[in-house]
Formats: structure tokens, C-alpha cells, sequence
């Protein structure tokens, strides 16, 4: 008695499902083990690099006052000639830093740099050049952080890395039909067997921690596509619900006024409560301040209230909460808390951190597979 035409049908396309997976591990692999190992280091990146740089990142004792922002910037300018900040992040604990990211001439020519100043007094502590390929302690996490979104190499390589996620993405699917190749058996998918040593445990310890991390691994694959390409996604989502992205991304540009307000009339239209402030937008081509704020609809830490205030007279311009109004604005909110781990505090930043390991895992114990098998085969 022949087989269903459905059972056929499947069995017709796993040769075709068994060979994606193969070479997609084998020449995807070191790009997916470089991501994943990267990933999991940069999860814990404030922690880490103040554990690296205690003297750009903390302060002796927490603070009990704090300096006005301009101060900060006005020494950060006078310290670090030709400084112009761009986004400047308020300290995420009591005795943390403001960390300031704008540009500044380095070696005769415009870089991105970040410095770092003591909130209670605004004394500059230090700076550094972000993206340098310097392997020291100040620069350690940054070069961590750029392998991991660009391999240091530029918006192509950013373009590229999105195509490696986008097969893993498609390779999730491929991978539990074949690791559950009839529903009824989906246990054994689970389950680690065979004699210690043996190909069949070999393989098992492949397919078991593949299958139990599944669903977190998915959720990295997906939301590296869009982190990496963001205007394909948008475009994509576009055609079910509409995106309407941050407001300032489609203002007109406008020269800023020549005196403008001080920051701190800007953040004291918007708040009064300084633990309320996550960071200030320097928008200097649309002649507005942005003041991220904290909001109970955040997905994460990161003050996703954004209120525009001009230049001009600190008047409030607009607010928008990046959750926006439409169901793809929602979507794209949650992209970077998910793949960060954020959106569930600490423990999903270690569910992120322990993915990333197992995805390292899986692609080692998917080479031992082939190269046994290809040893068996000879």
C-alpha cells in the first residue's frame, strides 16, 4: 500500500530540507558563531565596559545633586576641541556617568567619539574615539559591539550579516521538520541518546538543545533581519499596516538658531523629574531638542517618550511614544528590546546571552556531525 500523497510529498522535499541545513551551517556557520559569540558579550556591554573603565564609568560615590547638562557639554567642548554632541545618555544608576556621543576631529579629520562626564560637578572624565581599531580596555567593548553589527567593515558587511540572519531565519523552519520528522515522536526530539562517543549522541546533542531554544533563537534570527535591514522591513511591514516612524525623521531640515535655549530649558518643558530623563537628542538640522523620557508603555530602558522641544524658545513641538500608533509601529518598538533581551529585564538578557552560547554550541556540534559523517563516507 502506497503512502498518503502528503507523506510522499515530504519525503520528496527532505533531501532537498537535509541539504539546505547542511551547507547553511557549514558556510553560514562562521558568520552565525562570530554573531552569537559577540551577541552574548555585548548583552551585559554597560557592564562590562564599566567594569573595564571605571574611571569613564562610574563615579566614587553616588550623587546627590546634579550639574546642568550645559555645563557637561561646555566642558566636554573645551576638553575635547571641536566637540559637538549629538546625543548625550543621563547616567543609569546613582553612581554612574553621562555619556555623551557626537563627533570631533581626530587626526585632521571628523569621528564619531564618545565622552564622558561626572554628573555632579560636569567635569569631563575622558573621552575615546568610537569604532577605533584600538585592542585595549577603552576600547574593547566597542570593538566587540562593531564585529558584532558590522564585522568593522562598514553598511555592506551590515547588508550582508542581514542575509546570513534571513537564512537562519528560514533555516529554523527547515530545522524542526527535520527535526521532528512525525509530530507524534516530537519527545524524542528533546531526548539525548546513544552511547557516550557515538554519532547518534553526537547528533542528539546537536538536535536537543537546537529544539529546547528554539523559540529563542527564532526570536534573535527575526529580529536580526529587521535590526539589520530596517528600511527592507519597513517597506515589507508597510504592505499590511502602515509605519509612521519617528517624527523628526521626516521633518525639513532647518538652520538652528544662533543662541539656542539651554538643554536644560528643554528638559524642564518637559519634566520635572530628573530620574524621569533617559537621555537628550541634539537634532541641530531640525533646530529642535529631543527629551527621551520614561513611559509605563516602554518595551525596555531605553525612554522610548519622545518629546520635541525648538531650539528657538523651547516650546514643545510634538511627542510620540516610539510603541507609535499602528500595529507596525508596535512591531518595530519591540525589535531591539527582544533582540537585546531588554524587553524582559535581567533574566531575558541572560535567556539572550545563554542563546547566543547555544547557538555557538550548535554550529560547533553541526561541523563535528559533518566532518564524522564525511569521515564515515571514505
Amino acid at each position: 500500500m502506497s503512502a498518503p500523497p502528503s507523506t510522499q510529498e515530504r519525503r520528496r522535499w527532505r533531501p532537498f530540507a537535509r541539504v539546505w541545513h547542511r551547507w547553511f551551517g557549514i558556510l553560514g556557520g562562521l558568520w552565525l558563531l562570530l554573531l552569537a559569540v559577540t551577541g552574548s558579550a555585548i548583552t551585559f556591554y554597560d557592564e562590562i565596559d564599566s567594569w573595564l573603565n571605571p574611571d569613564l564609568r562610574t563615579i566614587p560615590v553616588a550623587m546627590a545633586a546634579h550639574a546642568p547638562l550645559d555645563v557637561a557639554v561646555k566642558r566636554a567642548e573645551v576638553a575635547v576641541p571641536g566637540f559637538a554632541a549629538s546625543n548625550i545618555l543621563m547616567p543609569s544608576h546613582p553612581r554612574g556617568t553621562i555619556w555623551m556621543l557626537g563627533r570631533a576631529p581626530v587626526d585632521g579629520s571628523p569621528r564619531p567619539v564618545e565622552v564622558f562626564a561626572d554628573p555632579r560637578d560636569g567635569r569631563t572624565l575622558g573621552w575615546r574615539e568610537s569604532g577605533a581599531l584600538s585592542f585595549d580596555r577603552r576600547h574593547a567593548m566597542n570593538i566587540l559591539y562593531g564585529l558584532h553589527i558590522d564585522l568593522l567593515a562598514g553598511p555592506w558587511m551590515t547588508w550582508f550579516l542581514g542575509l546570513v540572519s534571513l537564512a537562519w531565519l528560514i533555516d529554523h523552519a527547515i530545522a524542526l521538520w527535520l527535526a521532528v520528522p512525525k509530530l507524534a515522536r516530537w519527545r524524542a526530539a528533546f531526548a539525548v541518546a546513544g552511547k557516550p562517543g557515538s554519532l547518534r549522541r553526537l547528533f542528539d546533542w546537536h538536535r536537543a538543545p537546537g529544539m529546547r531554544w528554539w523559540p529563542v533563537t527564532l526570536v534573535l534570527a527575526l529580529t536580526g533581519v529587521t535590526l539589520a535591514w530596517p528600511e527592507d522591513s519597513r517597506h515589507a511591514v508597510a504592505l499590511v499596516s502602515p509605519v509612521t516612524g519617528r517624527l523628526h525623521e521626516h521633518w525639513p531640515d532647518r538652520d538652528p538658531p544662533a543662541t539656542p535655549v539651554p538643554i536644560e530649558t528643554a528638559i524642564a518643558a518637559v519634566t520635572k523629574d530628573r530620574a524621569q530623563l533617559h537621555s537628550v537628542r541634539i537634532l541641530a538640522d531640525h533646530a529642535a531638542y529631543a527629551v527621551r523620557t520614561f513611559d509605563a508603555r516602554d518595551p525596555d530602558d531605553q525612554g522610548r517618550l519622545w518629546t520635541y522641544v525648538a531650539m528657538t524658545d523651547g516650546r514643545i513641538l510634538a511627542r510620540r511614544h516610539d510603541n507609535g500608533t499602528s500595529g507596525a509601529d508596535l512591531f518595530f518598538a519591540w525589535q531591539y528590546p527582544l533582540h537585546s533581551g531588554k524587553a524582559f529585564g535581567a533574566i531575558g538578557r541572560w535567556i539572550v546571552f545563554f542563546g547566543g552560547l547555544i547557538t555557538a554550541a550548535l554550529v560547533g556540534t553541526g561541523w563535528m556531525l559533518w566532518l564524522r559523517r564525511r569521515g564515515r563516507r571514505r
